[in-house]
C-alpha cells in the first residue's frame, strides 16, 4: 500500500472517530414527550395515567450482575479493525477481530480471603505449526523428528511475535486467563493459582490498546502463569516474590516444543521472580523486576533445536511520572537472557553462549477533558530492542544471511477518547522496522522483480468496553 493510501485511511479513521465522539459528548437528555413512547408507557403501565401525582421509573428489562463483597461480576471487551502488513501475503492484511471478551468473577469470602476467576474464550496468542510455502521461510514448520505433528493451514498467520493475528498478547490456559485465591493480613499477602506476573507495566496500564500497537517489551512481559507469590508492604514499597512453572513464555524464543499445549509444564524446575514497587509520592511510580528461569527441557531421546531447554531471564526497570492531570511520561529498560542452555547446546552442536536481548521504550500520554464524562488524548511510544533470539542465532550459524546484533525499532501513535469508565475508542498507527522480516514468513526469502515488500506497518480502529 502506498503512503498516500495510508494517509487517506488514517484521515478516514480520524473522521470516523470525530463523528462518533460528537453526538456522544454533546447529546442532551431527551424529554419524555415522544407520542409513541407515551402510548407504549400507557399501555404497559395503565396505573400511571390514573395516578399522575406518583412518579414512577421505568427500567429497561435485564439482569443486574451480582455486586457484593462476596461476588462481583465485571465484563471487558476489546476489538478492532486492523490493517497489519505482516500478514498481507495472501490478502489478509485487514481484519476485524475480537481481542478479548473477559468475564471476571471476584469476591471476598472473609476479611482476609479473596478470589479471582477470569475467563476469556478468545485465545489466539499461541503459534500453530505451519504447512510451509514455496519461496517462504517459516520457523514453525514441523521438524522431521520428534512426535508426529500435523501442520495447520492457519500456521502461516500464527508464527511468532512478528507475524500473528492476535490482538491480545496474554497467554492463557485454554479459556482461563486467571484463577487464584489471595490471603491478606497485616501488610502480608499470599496468592496461589494462575495469575499475571508483576513484570513491568501492563500494556493497557500505560496506554497501549492491542498487540499491534504495544511495544515488544510490553508484549514479552505480558505473562500469566501458575504458581505462588508472596507480597509484603514496607511503607511506600511493596515487594513480591513468586515461584511459578515458567513455560508460559517459551514460544517467544521459538521454543515450539513439538507444538504441545503451551500451558503444560515441560520444565523440570520452577522459575522465580522478585519485584518491587515504590511510590515515594503520589505522582511517581517506580518498579523493578528480576526473573530467573528456563523453558522447555533437554530431551535426549528426541534432540531438536526447536524443542530444547532455554534460558528465560529478565531484568526490567520501569518508571512513570504524572507531570500534571493532563500529562504523564513513562518508560522501561529491559534486558532479557534467552537462548538454549549450555547442556542442550553441547548436545545439539550449537553455540553455548546465552543470547542477550537489551532494549528500552519511552512514551508520553497527553489528554484533555471535553466534558465531565469525555476525555480525548494521544499516547506516543518509541522503542528500540535487540532482534537477537534463538531463531536469529540458529540462522546465523546455519549459512543464512543473518547476523546477531541487529535491532528492531518502532514508533507508535494512538488517538483515543474515553467516555466515562465504560467506553474507549481509539485509532492506532505503529511504524515498525524489522531487520529480518523474511525469517518470520512475512516476505519471500528472495524478493522477485515486481513483488512489493510487505513490511510491518499497522494501523486501525479499536474499541474497549467495560461493565463494572
Amino acid at each position: 500500500m502506498t503512503n498516500r493510501s495510508n494517509c487517506r485511511q488514517i484521515w478516514l479513521s480520524v473522521a470516523f472517530l470525530a463523528v462518533t465522539i460528537q453526538p456522544l459528548a454533546f447529546a442532551q437528555p431527551e424529554q419524555d414527550d415522544d407520542p409513541a413512547l407515551q402510548i407504549l408507557t400507557s399501555a404497559t403501565n395503565p396505573e400511571r395515567d390514573k395516578r399522575p401525582d406518583v412518579e414512577e421509573t421505568v427500567h429497561a428489562p435485564g439482569l443486574a450482575p451480582p455486586d457484593s463483597d462476596r461476588m462481583r461480576v465485571t465484563l471487558s471487551f476489546m476489538g478492532g479493525y486492523i490493517h497489519d502488513s505482516s500478514v498481507a501475503s495472501l490478502g489478509y492484511e485487514r481484519q476485524g477481530r475480537i481481542g478479548y471478551g473477559i468475564v471476571n468473577v471476584s469476591g471476598r469470602l472473609t476479611d482476609a480471603l479473596s478470589y479471582v476467576f477470569e475467563v476469556n474464550p478468545v485465545n489466539e496468542s499461541s503459534p500453530l505449526p505451519a504447512c510451509g510455502e514455496e519461496d517462504f521461510f517459516y520457523p514453525n514448520t514441523p521438524q522431521d523428528f520428534g512426535p508426529r505433528v500435523r501442520c495447520h493451514p492457519d500456521g502461516r498467520f500464527r508464527v511468532d511475535d512478528y507475524r500473528s493475528v492476535a490482538l491480545d498478547p496474554m497467554n492463557q490456559q485454554g479459556p482461563i486467563r486467571q484463577a487464584y485465591f489471595r490471603y491478606d493480613t497485616g501488610g502480608f499477602g499470599l496468592q496461589f493459582g494462575r495469575f499475571v506476573l508483576p513484570l513491568g507495566f501492563g500494556w493497557e496500564e500505560v496506554g497501549s490498546f492491542t498487540a499491534k500497537d504495544a511495544p515488544h517489551i510490553q508484549r514479552i512481559n505480558a505473562e500469566s502463569n501458575f504458581g505462588l507469590s508472596i507480597a509484603r508492604e514496607f511503607g511506600p514499597v511493596t515487594a513480591t516474590a513468586a515461584a511459578f512453572l515458567g513455560d508460559g513464555n517459551k514460544f517467544r524464543d521459538y521454543d515450539y516444543f513439538y507444538f504441545q499445549d503451551g500451558s503444560l509444564d515441560s520444565n523440570s524446575t520452577l522459575s522465580t521472580l522478585l519485584s518491587a514497587r515504590m511510590k515515594p509520592f503520589q505522582d511517581l511510580d517506580l518498579r523493578a523486576s528480576w526473573k530467573k528461569g528456563h523453558t522447555g527441557s533437554k530431551v535426549e531421546r528426541l534432540p531438536n533445536y526447536w524443542a530444547s531447554k532455554r534460558n528465560d531471564n529478565a531484568v526490567v526497570l520501569s518508571a512513570q511520572y504524572r507531570v500534571s492531570p493532563f500529562v504523564r511520561v513513562f518508560g522501561e529498560l529491559a534486558h532479557y537472557t534467552w537462548g538454549i542452555t549450555r547442556t542442550s547446546a553441547e548436545m545439539l552442536g550449537f553455540n553455548t553462549e546465552p543470547i542477550h536481548k537489551p532494549g528500552y521504550y519511552i512514551g508520553a500520554d497527553l489528554s484533555f477533558p471535553i466534558t465531565d464524562n469525555v476525555r480525548v488524548g494521544t499516547v506516543m511510544t518509541r522503542e528500540e530492542l535487540s532482534r537477537d533470539d534463538s531463531l536469529v542465532s540458529f540462522l546465523s550459524q546455519s549459512g543464512y544471511n543473518v547476523v546477531l546484533g541487529k535491532h528492531e525499532k518502532s514508533i507508535a501513535y494512538r488517538l483515543y477518547a474515553d467516555f466515562g469508565d465504560h467506553l474507549t475508542l481509539g485509532i492506532i498507527r505503529n511504524n515498525v522496522w524489522n531487520p529480518y522480516a523474511w525469517i518470520s514468513g512475512i516476505e519471500e526469502m528472495s524478493i522477485r522483480p515486481g513483488i512489493e515488500r510487505q513490511g510491518n506497518e499497522k494501523w486501525g480502529i479499536v474499541a474497549l468496553f467495560r461493565v463494572r
